[in-house]
């Protein structure tokens, strides 16, 4: 208080020096954004993963490396086996062997990948319906409360998670372009179906890879097929 009354304000120290319409510093009249009453870091944590979440992906994983092992291994003892052409031999060992390593990326990626979850982030999270901001500062239990519908004509806020705390979009043609999984425990987006083989949310961002997991499956067993119509028939002489 003692420095104020020794040394004026700006606007005081602008009339006194007679440049009054000088304008001040524009870092002083910038208005500060208005914080969040509740930050990023002190929202409760997720909703924790269903069981399935876990135990699921280990049948996806044996029926990959089952179906793989016998495939490669089907098509690498009939062409051993075989008088074929060594060109033809070699083209159906790098295809098979190709099928496989492409099945098992896909389902990495489809396990591991975490696609069309949608994150906690400050573009998410905010703004807070109030209700829920209210019952988060008093402490209050969020369960068996509904999802929060956002306000019309706006795509971005289309419905909140309550359990997620997240916002999930709306779709161009209606509805809302987000589905919380019950076994993954998260929103995603452009959800399609949770397959139980992997355990995890199929959607718009990895149906490409899944649609390709798939399809190796019918490569793999055409190129075994291939080698095994490569393979000439031995002919057993009569008597």
């Amino acid at each position: 208080h003692l420095w104020h009354c020794v040394w004026p304000q700006p606007c005081a120290m602008a009339e006194l020096l007679g440049c009054a319409d000088i304008e001040l510093d524009d870092a002083d009249d910038a208005e500060e954004p208005p914080a969040h009453k509740i930050p990023l870091s002190d929202l409760p944590p997720l909703p924790r993963r269903g069981t399935g979440y876990w135990s699921e992906p280990w049948m996806g994983v044996c029926v990959v490396t089952f179906l793989s092992a016998l495939l490669v291994g089907a098509t690498e003892a009939i062409t051993s086996s075989g008088e074929e052409d060594s060109r033809l031999r070699d083209t159906l060992i790098v295809l098979i062997w190709s099928e496989a390593g492409v099945a098992v990326l896909c389902t990495g990626y489809l396990i591991f990948g975490g696609a069309g979850v949608i994150r906690r982030s400050v573009n998410t999270c905010y703004p807070m319906p109030a209700e829920v901001e209210r019952r988060l500062l008093a402490m209050e239990d969020l369960t068996g409360m509904k999802n929060i519908q956002g306000p019309e004509g706006v795509q971005a806020l289309g419905s909140y998670c309550v359990r997620c705390l997240v916002w999930r979009k709306n779709r161009r043609g209606g509805g809302t372009d987000g589905h919380h999984c019950q076994t993954c425990s998260r929103c995603v987006r452009g959800f399609d179906h949770h397959c139980g083989v992997f355990g995890r949310c199929i959607v718009r961002a990895n149906m490409p890879c899944f649609i390709a997991l798939i399809g190796m499956l019918f490569c793999g067993v055409v190129t075994t097929m291939a080698a095994l119509s490569t393979t000439p028939q031995q002919v057993v002489p009569e008597g």
